[in-house]
């Protein structure tokens, strides 16, 4: 039987009308249950009834129901077998929640209700119509919370699962790209190498030299960002590993310097180093050490103005003393508090006025450098101030074996 009660006043506590299937083999307390509904100054109500398990649990097909208020004792058999039967009961929609009424419980009954995931459980005798409101209100209100959320929850997991394939296709193509350029680019570079050291023809003009020149530096630059889109690929995809061995850190400061030394020369900015005596080695990758202090070095050079300087200072840490830190310090034009985090997330570039941020790289320097720290177990940090300059630090820990997870390559070290 479908019965529809209004409430007495419009207070719209919950949204809409309460869609309720009542259980209950007692005609009588059928009508009691309407009469309290009816007196909600708040609430309207339509009204499903069953005098049988059978049927109500036949009836949940002709839902969806906000709520249902359920006998504990029905004919040929007791409440929670039935809430069991209802749970189990395929039907469209989740099952909304289930307020259980008893003429004759105890207090193991309800214990054992609300443990089985009834919603509330309420006495008949001496019911009042307010509290079987509130049983109610409180029971849809908390029902209609859960599924909002489970849509919200739903939306966002689809959202990321279309933001993970779009990503995982991005580091298909630039890893695809990178591969796809490298061969041709080492061989044009080879190819103009080979022109300039005068093996095809010795004799060339200093015009075409200087073009040669200029294309050979763009092939070096182009090959510096494939290495990057390669190195951020396997980043991505948790495959790039390190060779791990023996390493002294001041020929790591001694190769990465060598490789900006004619740029600063160029520039007129000093460079600097301030190494601490009698430093142990490090347990390390030499190769991405050397990246690391690289690309640091090669930010400072770029950022530092004629007459500035660049130092490097390589002693044991004083924030964490099982590291070696290394710190790269120059007086260039210092990095904005507001850039300050975001300098290490990928494709992350400053702008600046004037200037073709595709032409100053693809932004994944300092994310590369910062990630390559992690994998040894240390830190990349930045501390800066505009117009005075800039301090990054790395730091290595020290370690007397090999970091577990890692295997110890025997290889050549700088």
């Amino acid at each position: 039987m479908l019965d529809s009660v209004q409430p007495a006043a419009d207070a719209g506590t919950l949204r809409g009308p309460v869609r309720l299937l009542i259980v209950d083999d007692d005609p009588l307390d059928r009508q009691t249950y309407l009469r309290h509904l009816g007196a909600d100054p708040d609430n309207a109500y339509i009204v499903v009834e069953a005098a049988t398990a059978d049927e109500g649990i036949k009836l949940l097909n002709d839902g969806p129901y906000d709520c249902i208020v359920l006998d504990y004792r029905l004919p040929g058999a007791d409440g929670l077998a039935v809430f069991e039967a209802i749970r189990a009961n395929e039907h469209d929609g989740p099952l909304p929640p289930v307020i259980m009424m008893t003429g004759q419980g105890s207090e193991a009954v309800a214990v054992e209700a609300m443990r089985s995931g009834v919603a509330d459980y309420l006495p008949k005798d001496g019911l009042t119509a307010k509290a079987l409101q509130r049983a109610i209100t409180n029971a849809v209100e908390k029902w209609r919370l859960r599924l909002t959320l489970k849509e919200k929850n739903q939306r966002l997991a689809t959202a990321n699962a279309e933001l993970k394939e779009r990503a995982a296709e991005l580091r298909r193509v630039y890893h695809a790209v990178s591969h796809e350029l490298k061969t041709p680019l080492t061989a044009v570079r080879e190819f103009i190498a080979l022109v300039l050291d005068g093996v095809p023809a010795p004799l060339i003009s200093a015009e075409n030299k200087a073009f040669l020149e200029h294309a050979l530096d763009g092939c070096d630059q182009m090959s510096a960002q494939v290495n990057d889109l390669v190195d951020a690929t396997r980043l991505e995809m948790r495959k790039l590993e390190l060779k791990l061995e023996a390493v002294r850190l001041e020929r790591i400061v001694e190769f990465a310097l060598a490789s900006i030394r004619e740029t600063a020369k160029a520039k007129r900015v000093e460079l600097v180093t301030e190494i601490a005596p009698n430093l142990p080695t490090v347990t390390a990758d030499p190769v991405r050490c050397t990246q690391i202090l690289g690309n640091l070095l090669g930010n400072a050079a770029k950022f530092t103005n004629a007459g500035g300087v660049i130092t490097v200072r390589v002693h044991p840490s004083v924030r964490r003393p099982d590291c070696i830190e290394i710190a790269v310090a120059d007086t260039g034009c210092g990095i904005a508090p507001e850039h300050q985090r975001q300098i290490f997330e990928r494709l992350y570039q400053i702008p600046r006025a004037g200037e073709d941020l595709m032409s100053s790289g693809l932004g994944l320097g300092l994310s590369i450098a910062r990630e390559l720290a992690g994998l040894h177990g240390g830190q990349l940090t930045v501390e800066s101030t505009v117009g005075v300059g800039s301090t990054f630090r790395f730091s290595i820990p020290i370690r007397q074996g090999v970091p577990v997870g890692f295997s110890l390559q025997k290889g050549s070290q700088p």
